[in-house]
């Protein structure tokens, strides 16, 4: 028996503590009498109870409702019917069967989940599988009360009662009683938070559990953590547990990157007695605190000696500067720093006398030396602070770190050291200190992860401000027997072999940082103030333009294409990413015109979180291509060298051709036709209010050259919506391009051959309106799906003149990959699984190419363009669902209990996180192994593909379960029917 319950209201806080909020929480009670609740261990804090069940089990809830407001119960990752939904929506159910989309103050429901095979673990998943329950009458509200616990699906036998959660609080926000925009404040319960104060200039509080600073109790035992991302808004955190790694899906995280709605189980295996930090990484969000005991073992390791320097020296991060842009970044002036700044490096030196660099052939731009070890090695870091102010040395992904001597004179420290606490001492100018840094089996590779990891060092004395000073670099921690005596790692011929390099050549290593150097948090600001603006008495540092101004967007310490990385083609080559700095969001990294492999599954997008890095490999196919990274400010050059004469055209294959052009039409978010399996004559279905039109440019399909005709879209397409049409590519295809819009616009796909590109002047890729243009491409073996994944993948393709506008005006569709014979030569489709195509995006239309002329229609006079407006923004957002907001979208018929594959789209800002789910359905995923999901997590230039097995009938909806996109529409139905009836 559940319920929620109300606690006594908040009570007046003590002077300088946090104040308290009311909150709801999920209560669970012995029985119905509702009497008396069961206990909690003080660790779960907000937490409702979990509910763990087994495959084949019935979980049965009798959810009473003792707040003063509506409430519901929904899960996510089970089957239920419609009776226990618990979400109120156009789907013609009966009234008994809306009864528990909403349950009264002192209301009870009876829930009824049923645990079905095809809904539990995997092989290849975790004995028990991480999914939560919530009310869901106002998502956004319900969450920020507090209402949310964790449902575990395990396998039989296999569920633990003892078994604790995480749950990572994307911005847990409680208001004042006069916010009720986004806030309740009429739900209850009181949350006690740690004694330290804090700024209130916000009511958002980052939290774990709804703890905040350090004051969550401790856990000591060694635990699955089942961690649940929770958060109304597309926010992001890069969770760190303080000297533990991770071992998720099989693979080794030294943090966890979680979104709104993401599910995962995590494995930890303590080493080290002691009280250790859980925290996000992002300096704004740093909260949280456990501790853990339990014995570590010892190997003999073998020593790598490096002799390391923290060093002051100038740094320009455009030697280079183009012409074209903005010189508000780069052009030094009266109250301008420019692109010259004083900054401090970590600089390898030879020997202990630091007095010869150690000479490196390796371009890392600021990053410091790379530092390589294999498992069971260790490092013996000899550490000099050369510069003007205390910093030091610390690793990032290890877990075993200590002072190598316990001769420690040469700095005053007071105390006696614990192996956490190296992180804090901090090392005065002018001393030294040595580390003895130890790779342990937590911290290498797994089987399934790529030979060596990718992690970082950095100065820990304030994270933020010596990251912002120049302070990080590389860390590769690998597989034993990787590397030589030397430490350049081997067998690079099983490395080609893997990536089918013909001839095999030597693989190549690229270390990138990606990284917002804020230089208004370094500790040189002053000084750089001083020595670089002409005017420094009247600089205000306040001001938002000088803020702009000292904010670097770069690559490897370099900004505007001052990076240049050459790769030969056929080079099979190894990226070693990192993404470290001011950044709070995530970064897509873009490799134009080549994939590469992550996970055994072929990308073109690296999604890369705050504080984390990654190791992914490429088989350079495609010269003369650029690489882009996702911040505006960073663009950095590789490029491809053909190294002998080939025929690209020289292979055998079926030549298929499609006509497709740009076309404007006057598009409508919201569909005024109901959707036909909903009652024509209900009110709420046919009396839709009617949305503004917005002249739009979409691809469309045309029946032959001379694109008179267009392609009428069946059943099978017409929930496509604002999408081009389906191109399935196998072998060779050829796409003839006609622009009939009004401006200049482009076809561009990751297939796309370069050949057609050769003889074109750079910035000619787009085509004329009126104008034609052939494009064909060659289906190259990293484009198609790899034996671990489903039969075919998506990926996209759009118009490249101007990504960002052209997006937004319409033009993107669906490409779809699948491997050979697979798809009918007739229909070109895959008979046996039926396929739907999905983007989620926000669009807006102040960024449209059409914006001034829409404004014109839609805006009634006296018309006020007001682009820095949040709220006149918002009014022309829309998010949804391949063109249609508010379960508008047409066409998402299913039979039941057949399969279906849905291919996810997304192509957007760093505000489209979203997090899609299927009422009432699940699902799996496919990389290495197959996995079972509640919620798929869809990054920005993230295509992924999913299958589902319909287990129940009905209309059913899927939705971005971030909150505020939830409220804002972006939801669709979709019919699933009984084959039978």
């Amino acid at each position: 028996s559940y319920s929620v319950s109300e606690l006594p209201g908040p009570q007046p806080s003590a002077p300088g503590a946090l104040p308290r909020y009311r909150k709801a929480v999920f209560v669970e009670f012995p029985d119905a009498s509702f009497a008396q609740p069961k206990p909690k261990p003080a660790w779960m804090g907000l937490l409702g109870p979990t509910i763990q069940a087994e495959v084949y089990d019935t979980v049965v809830i009798t959810f009473k409702n003792l707040a003063s407001r509506p409430y519901n119960l929904h899960a996510i990752g089970v089957s239920y019917w419609k009776a226990s939904e618990g979400a109120g929506y156009e789907d013609e159910t009966s009234q008994l069967e809306k009864e528990g989309d909403r349950v009264d103050p002192g209301k009870m429901h009876t829930y009824v989940w049923e645990i079905q095979q095809n809904q539990g673990p995997t092989d290849g998943d975790s004995p028990c599988l991480t999914h939560s329950y919530s009310s869901n009458i106002d998502s956004v509200k319900d969450t920020n009360s507090g209402l949310i616990g964790a449902l575990l699906v395990c396998r039989p036998g296999k569920s633990n009662p003892g078994w604790g959660q995480v749950r990572c609080s994307h911005g847990l926000r409680g208001r004042g009683i006069k916010d009720t925009s986004q806030r309740l404040t009429t739900a209850v319960g009181s949350v006690s938070c740690a004694p330290q104060p804090l700024p209130h200039t916000r009511g958002e509080l980052h939290t774990i559990n709804g703890y905040v600073n350090g004051s969550l109790p401790g856990e000591h035992q060694s635990v699955h953590w089942h961690v649940i991302g929770l958060g109304t808004g597309p926010e992001v955190h890069s969770v760190f547990f303080e000297g533990h790694t991770f071992l998720v899906r099989g693979h080794r995280l030294s943090s966890l990157e979680i979104s709104p709605a993401t599910y995962l189980t995590a494995q930890t295996m303590p080493g080290t007695a002691g009280q250790f930090r859980m925290f996000c990484q992002i300096p704004s969000h740093q909260q949280g605190n456990l501790s853990l005991q339990e014995p570590g073992g010892k190997e003999d390791p073998k020593t790598w000696t490096h002799y390391i320097a923290a060093e002051e020296m100038d740094w320009d991060y455009a030697p280079r500067k183009p012409a074209s842009l903005d010189s508000l970044f780069l052009e030094a002036g009266p109250q301008r720093i420019g692109s010259k700044y004083k900054k401090v490096m970590f600089v390898e030196y030879e020997d202990a006398s630091f007095k010869t660099r150690k000479m490196s052939q390796e371009d890392k731009g600021i990053l410091g030396p790379v530092l390589k070890g294999e498992v069971g090695d260790q490092f013996k870091i000899v550490f000099r602070n050369l510069a003007s102010r205390p910093y030091n040395i610390y690793p990032h992904g290890l877990t075993s770190i200590r002072p190598s001597s316990p001769d420690l004179t040469d700095v005053p420290l007071g105390c006696v050291l614990a192996a956490k606490d190296v992180k804090d001492i901090p090392i005065a100018p002018g001393q030294s200190f040595t580390y003895s840094w130890r790779v342990t089996t937590e911290d290498g590779p797994t089987q399934a992860d790529p030979r060596c990891l990718t992690r970082f060092y950095y100065s820990s004395i304030n994270p933020e401000r010596d990251t912002a000073s120049g302070l990080i670099g590389p860390l590769l921690i690998c597989f034993k027997k990787s590397m030589d005596q030397r430490g350049n790692q081997t067998a690079p011929y099983l490395m080609c072999k893997a990536a089918n390099c013909s001839p095999c050549t030597q693989a190549k290593g690229w270390l990138v940082l990606f990284s917002v150097f804020d230089e208004n948090r370094s500790w040189y600001l002053e000084e750089n103030i001083r020595r670089f603006c002409t005017d420094a008495a009247h600089v205000d540092t306040q001001d938002p333009q000088f803020y702009a101004s000292n904010v670097m967007h770069t690559v490897n310490g370099f900004v505007f294409d001052n990076l240049k990385l050459d790769v030969c083609l056929h080079e099979v080559v190894y990226w070693y990413v990192l993404s470290v700095g001011a950044q709070t969001d995530f970064l897509s990294v873009f490799f134009s015109g080549n994939t590469f492999k992550r996970n055994t599954v072929f990308e073109d997008v690296l999604t890369l979180f705050p504080f984390s890095g990654e190791t992914v490999f490429m088989k350079a196919d495609k010269p003369d291509y650029d690489d882009y990274g996702e911040t505006e400010q960073a663009m950095e050059d590789f490029d491809i060298y053909e190294e002998g004469e080939h025929d690209p055209r020289s292979f055998q294959g079926r030549i298929r051709q499609y006509f497709i052009a740009a076309v404007e039409v006057m598009w409508e978010y919201g569909n005024q036709r109901p959707q036909h399996f909903l009652k024509a004559m209900d009110p709420r279905s046919g009396r839709r209010k009617p949305f503004r039109q917005y002249r739009k440019v979409v691809f469309r399909e045309y029946l032959d050259s001379s694109f008179t005709q267009p392609l009428i879209r069946g059943e099978l397409d017409e929930h496509l919506g604002i999408l081009g049409p389906y191109i399935r590519a196998e072998v060779e295809d050829v796409i003839m391009f006609k622009n009939m819009a009004s401006r200049p616009f482009s076809f561009h796909s990751t297939l796309q051959g370069y050949e057609e590109l050769r003889d074109t002047v750079s910035g000619e890729e787009a085509v004329q309106p009126g104008g034609l243009r052939d494009y064909s491409w060659k289906v190259l073996p990293q484009m198609a799906p790899t034996t671990q994944e489903f039969d075919c993948k998506a990926w996209a393709y759009f118009s490249n003149v101007d990504l960002e506008k052209d997006l937004h005006s319409g033009l993107i569709g669906p490409l779809i990959i699948c491997r050979q014979n697979v798809v009918n030569t007739v229909s070109r489709r895959q008979l046996a699984v039926q396929e739907f195509s999905l983007l989620f995006t926000i669009f807006d239309e102040t960024k449209s190419w059409y914006f001034r002329e829409n404004m014109k229609r839609n805006c009634r006079p006296p018309c006020r363009i007001q682009l820095d407006n949040p709220d006149f923004r918002r009014n022309h957002s829309f998010h949804a669902i391949n063109g249609y907001v508010r379960d508008t979208l047409p066409g998402l018929v299913m039979a039941q209990q057949q399969w279906v594959r849905w291919h996810l789209l997304n192509m957007g800002s760093t505000e489209d996180i979203h997090s899609v789910h299927f009422h009432g359905q699940t699902f799996s995923v496919r990389t290495s192994q197959e996995y079972r999901m509640g919620v798929y997590n869809l990054y920005p230039g993230v295509f992924g593909t999913v299958e589902m097995w319909p287990s129940h009938a009905g209309i059913w909806q899927v939705e971005c379960k971030v909150g505020e996109h939830q409220q804002a529409g972006m939801s669709a139905l979709f019919l699933v029917y009984n084959l039978g009836e």
